[in-house]
C-alpha cells in the first residue's frame, strides 16, 4: 500500500501543478496543448491504476462525508478541523497536493481549508472542461 500512497502522491502533485499553470491561460491556447496532454495522461493513469475506494465520490458527496471537528489547541483555543482520516484517498492527496505549504495542526487540516480546497477544485476542473472543449473546436 505505502508504493501505491506514494504513487498517489506524485500523480496528485503534477496533476496540481499543471491545474496551477493550466488556470493562468486561456482555453484554446496553443500554450494549453502539452499541459492537456499530460493532464489526459494522468487521469488514463486514475483509470488504469486507481488508488483510493473515493475516485469517484462527487464533491456533494465528500462535503457530507468529511465532517468538521471541533479541536481544543493546547492554549484552550478552539479550532475547527477535518480529520486526516476522515478523507478518502484519492482526495485526501489532492488536498495535500494543493496545501502543501499550507498551516495545519498534527490532527488534521482546518476546515475552512477544506471546503476552500472543494470550491477551488470545482472551479479548477470547470476550467479545464473549458479547455478542452475549446481543443475539440479546432
Amino acid at each position: 500500500m505505502e508504493a501505491d500512497l506514494k504513487t498517489l502522491w506524485l500523480r496528485e502533485r503534477k496533476r496540481r501543478e499543471l491545474l496551477w499553470t493550466l488556470e493562468h491561460l486561456r482555453p484554446g491556447s496553443e500554450e494549453a496543448k502539452p499541459l492537456l496532454a499530460e493532464l489526459d495522461d494522468i487521469d488514463h493513469q486514475d483509470l488504469e491504476n486507481p488508488v483510493g475506494a473515493a475516485c469517484s465520490m462527487s464533491i456533494d458527496e465528500l462535503r457530507e462525508r468529511v465532517p468538521d471537528t471541533p479541536f481544543k489547541g493546547s492554549d484552550g483555543h478552539l479550532f475547527v478541523i477535518v480529520l486526516d482520516q476522515h478523507i478518502p484517498q484519492p482526495w485526501h492527496a489532492r488536498f495535500e497536493a494543493a496545501s502543501a505549504l499550507s498551516s495545519r495542526l498534527q490532527q488534521g487540516s482546518y476546515a475552512s481549508d477544506w471546503r476552500r480546497f472543494l470550491r477551488c477544485w470545482t472551479r479548477d476542473m470547470q476550467h479545464l472542461a473549458a479547455h478542452r472543449e475549446s481543443g475539440k473546436i479546432d
